[in-house]
């Protein structure tokens, strides 16, 4: 979902009601506004897709957190998923099995640098091979890949991102070292600013990415509120 850019205030209030007490106590120590947006869309995002699979009130719904800090639905564990966000966008993938996704706004920077401080040898050394303007792309293309690896297997930072290796070797052809065989990798086009990647102990992806607005997500929430919920919030 592309988040609009002006969001009225009232509006804001009215969705921050949505969400848990926890997750407004972690709105709060956010000091950007952005950030504060984009944590409260994305948990709407995934409330609304739970309330549509589930057909339950939101009322219900309650996030637990393995002790890496993934989250996941209680009640409801063969509901898999991960929600990421840079910029404009933000984006989530669900299944019935794990599941992790990333996306990052691509900008000017060090790729040369930060792929030595942070990548494997192997991606080190392709990055190495290329051009300036080559090295960012695919610095992008890397990191999204991989953290959408590590966001799957639910471990975070956790796992160092140079334990392992990832090699982009078409639009479409992803190759990879020290990674369990059973992860499947994809790439999707949603913006050409950015760059996304999902990755899934099944090769099960759909072809189209589905963009949804924010009210679509708030008619799904609230087509299982109670007549008394609404009311009152009304």
């Amino acid at each position: 979902m592309k988040i609009p850019k002006n969001i009225e205030s009232h509006l804001l209030k009215q969705l921050s009601n949505l969400v848990s007490n926890e997750k407004k106590e972690r709105m709060k120590r956010l000091l950007n506004s952005c950030d504060i947006n984009r944590t409260l869309i994305g948990d709407l995002l995934i409330r609304s897709l739970i309330c549509q699979k589930y057909k339950i009130n939101n009322e219900e719904i309650r996030f637990r957190y393995n002790e890496y800090g993934k989250p996941f639905v209680e009640k409801f564990s063969d509901f898999h998923f991960n929600v990421s966000h840079s910029g404009e966008w933000v984006v989530c993938a669900t299944a019935n099995f794990n599941v992790g996704i990333d996306i990052e706004k691509v900008s000017e920077i060090e790729a040369f640098k930060l792929a030595h401080e942070f990548f494997s040898a192997d991606e080190f050394y392709d990055i190495s091979n290329m051009n300036s303007d080559e090295q960012i792309n695919y610095f992008y293309d890397l990191w999204t890949l991989k953290e959408s690896y590590i966001k799957t297997i639910g471990k975070g930072l956790y796992i160092p991102l140079n334990s392992f290796s990832i090699k982009k070797e078409s639009r479409t052809l992803i190759s990879y070292k020290n990674i369990p065989k059973n992860f499947y990798f994809k790439q999707y086009n949603i913006d050409p600013n950015y760059k996304l990647s999902v990755c899934a102990t099944r090769d099960e992806f759909p072809q189209e990415i589905i963009i949804k607005d924010i009210y679509t997500i708030c008619q799904n929430i609230y087509k299982f509120e109670s007549k008394e919920k609404i009311n009152a919030e009304d």
